[in-house]
């Protein structure tokens, strides 16, 4: 991977009960790729609709 690669911070968050205890938070994932980052955004997209994502900038 370049040094000068863009780096972002995914966290997926859902309203649903089972979550409450984590305020909404369902994952967090780390130092992804943008082509990462845009594959992730596309499948909780289809697999969950009801999951909203909050991606962050690194650096």
């Amino acid at each position: 991977m370049p040094d000068s690669e863009q780096l972002y911070t995914v966290t997926a968050f859902s309203n649903d009960h089972e979550y409450k205890i984590r305020q909404g938070v369902v994952y967090v994932v780390t130092d992804m790729t943008e082509e990462q980052k845009d594959a992730l955004v596309a499948r909780e997209q289809q697999q969950n609709p009801s999951f909203w994502l909050k991606v962050e900038v690194q650096g």
